[in-house]
């Protein structure tokens, strides 16, 4: 009778120990896969902003460009139709 108390906590044991191993595996699993989701957001957001910074230089860039352009003209333009006089 006592062997049998012994072997039956001792089953009882074994399979809460395989259970408790499964369910820690899943809890692994989970914390895995929600850290590769979250670092893979992280890193698409720092692309998105990267873009959104280079697209701001270029347009900045362009309107001093076009600036620029259009004052060179406007001061030759000027000079020339001085000189004509």
């Amino acid at each position: 009778m006592k062997i049998r108390k012994i072997l039956l906590a001792a089953a009882v044991l074994a399979s809460m120990s395989q259970v408790a191993h499964a369910d820690l595996h899943e809890v692994g699993h989970d914390i895995k896969t929600t850290t590769v989701s979250a670092g893979r957001k992280v890193g698409h957001a720092a692309r998105d902003a990267g873009h959104a910074t280079a697209h701001a230089a270029k347009t900045v860039g362009h309107g001093i460009a076009d600036a620029s352009k259009h004052g060179y003209h406007a001061v030759k333009d000027a000079f020339h139709k001085h000189d004509s006089k």
